[in-house]
C-alpha cells in the first residue's frame, strides 16, 4: 500500500498534499499524520470532498487509511 507522511505539513497545505495521492494512487492509501487529532481532521475533511473516506489504522492511531466509500 502507498504512504504519505504528513509530519512537518501545515494544516493548510494538507489538500494540496493529498490531491496529488488521491489523483495518482489507487485506494486504499496510507497517510501518516502522527496523534494530532486536527491533522486527521483535515484528513478527513480533504479526502470527503473527493467522495473517499479515512480512519484510523488499528494497529497504529498515528496511521489513516484512505479508501472508497461504498
Amino acid at each position: 500500500m502507498k504512504t504519505i507522511d504528513l509530519h512537518g505539513v501545515k494544516h493548510r497545505d494538507v489538500l494540496s498534499k493529498l490531491l496529488l495521492c488521491i489523483n495518482e494512487w489507487e485506494t486504499p492509501f496510507i497517510v501518516i499524520t502522527g496523534n494530532s487529532i486536527e491533522m486527521k481532521k483535515e484528513v478527513i475533511d480533504a479526502v470527503g470532498q473527493f467522495d473517499l473516506s479515512a480512519r484510523e489504522a488499528i494497529d497504529n492511531p498515528g496511521r489513516m487509511i484512505v479508501y472508497e466509500r461504498r
